[in-house]
């Protein structure tokens, strides 16, 4: 009676041990820094992760890097293989939107007008189909990027 109880103990700390570890993991954390090829960084954009019908994104910071996550930046993601692209990395001519709002504001019609952002990588970036960037999560995963500007 006294082994069955020891059994029992031990099986029920160990499955307790399994849990926690499991639950308090979360996913792999996914971080890097996307640049362009003299080491300067992208200062604007997201960074996304694809695999199968999921989708996770990593906001880029001013120092170019980022932290990956399904719902947040930085929750992580799960295990796989994904396709990763990146969306948003584009300005506005500061000069061509403060034309625009000047107009606008000293017109009595509406004035529809919005300015054409300047993408800041080349096109091919901005799809998983055509960046050529696979990254393989498994653990703690660190997955800089370098990009091209775009191509004239």
């Amino acid at each position: 009676m006294i082994m069955n109880k020891n059994y029992l103990t031990i099986s029920v700390s160990v499955l307790l041990l399994i849990v926690a570890v499991t639950v308090g993991c979360g996913d792999p954390k996914v971080t890097g820094k996307v640049m362009f090829p003299d080491g300067t960084p992208l200062t604007t954009g997201v960074v996304m992760f694809q695999k199968e019908n999921f989708i996770a994104s990593g906001n880029i910071q001013k120092d170019g890097t980022y932290s990956a996550g399904k719902l947040k930046d930085g929750d992580g993601l799960p295990p796989g293989q994904y396709q990763v692209f990146i969306n948003g990395a584009s300005t506005y001519d500061t000069a061509e939107l403060e034309r625009l709002t000047n107009e606008a504001a000293s017109s009595d019609k509406p004035v529809f007008q919005t300015p054409r952002p300047t993408d800041l990588v080349d096109t091919k970036y901005m799809s998983p189909q055509s960046s050529g960037l696979t990254v393989e999560v498994n653990g703690r995963t660190k997955f800089d990027i370098t990009v091209e500007p775009p191509q004239p």
